[in-house]
């Protein structure tokens, strides 16, 4: 589908959906599209907020999205298992973007802590509950025993805690930050389950019919993901986006860096030359891992689960 700017340059649209409304977890995109890199690349793009990591990929299925964010534990399940016609065109997150979140006055120290609570997460059957899952079975904890109910995945999901409604809250990177900014009887503790945190994905047949497009898309957010890792000031990148989108916390100067650096450290996890990349290691790493928790049907070549080729292209000189 070409659209036609006031310039008069053709232009490939571009639908990409985030898991959830945005935040600055998902700034390369957010700040590609502010910025006009996108625009720079001939790519018309079109930004949605989605309502949940399963729902994200699933519209990408059904190709109502050209691409999609969402977890990678949720993805490489649902691709095995359910033969979900989709490959991560790139690794955002490399490590999990999650946090358990609890209250000072009765911590989560341990995933295994989370036995007879109950949870909070903003979608069930989505990421967040795959990753809770995963690194309970490999605690040796029964995810069975944790009451999981949706709520918001924002900071204001704590008080749900807070009133006795909910023994924790997963949150992502972005919450995070911001409930600890807000309160001080904020417990925070890392999830780290050895998988692709976040995944681009896309159908391999829509990539067949227009390569190009995707080599753009990626050329452009990591131009976008890059500036903001390299970035000693974030001011400047806070207002461009502020300036397009509405993002949740980004009105709070101080607490909007403190996020957009940590969501930035998480991206280049694994060295600034692995930005965007899928890491062969990480991802055998990772299949090896749900096949133990016994999560997926089979054992699969992990490098039939992803493509660099696309990000190969986009990054030639």
């Amino acid at each position: 589908m070409l659209s036609f700017p006031v310039g008069g340059r053709a232009q490939t649209a571009f639908n990409f959906i985030t898991p959830f409304t945005f935040s600055l977890a998902f700034a390369p995109v957010l700040y590609a599209d502010a910025a006009g890199y996108y625009a720079d690349e001939g790519v018309a793009m079109n930004l949605q907020a989605g309502k949940g990591a399963a729902l994200a990929a699933q519209m990408t299925i059904a190709k109502q999205m050209d691409s999609g964010r969402t977890g990678g534990t949720n993805y490489i399940v649902s691709r095995i298992n359910n033969d979900a016609p989709l490959t991560s065109i790139a690794t955002i997150a490399q490590m999990s973007p999650f946090y358990v979140l609890s209250s000072t006055a009765n911590p989560v120290k341990t995933i295994a802590d989370l036995e007879g609570r109950t949870v909070g997460m903003a979608t069930l059957g989505g990421s967040m509950e795959g990753t809770l899952d995963l690194m309970m079975t490999g605690a040796g904890a029964s995810p069975e025993k944790v009451e999981k109910v949706k709520v918001a995945d924002s900071a204001a999901s704590f008080a749900l805690i807070e009133a006795g409604r909910a023994g924790a809250f997963i949150g992502n990177t972005s919450s995070m930050v911001i409930a600890s900014a807000a309160r001080e009887d904020v417990a925070v503790m890392p999830i780290d389950d050895g998988m692709p945190g976040q995944v681009y994905v896309a159908r391999p047949d829509q990539i067949a019919e227009n390569p190009e497009k995707f080599v753009s898309f990626l050329r452009a957010t990591h131009r976008a993901a890059s500036e903001i890792v390299g970035a000693e000031d974030l001011l400047p990148i806070l207002k461009t986006i502020g300036e397009k989108h509405d993002v949740t916390g980004i009105k709070n100067a101080d607490t909007a860096q403190k996020d957009l650096r940590a969501n930035a450290q998480n991206w280049a996890s694994k060295g600034e030359e692995n930005i965007l990349r899928n890491i062969p290691e990480v991802w055998e790493r990772a299949v090896g891992l749900l096949s133990g928790a016994k999560l997926i049907d089979k054992t699969v070549p992990a490098a039939e689960l992803y493509t660099n080729d696309l990000l190969d292209q986009a990054l030639k000189a």
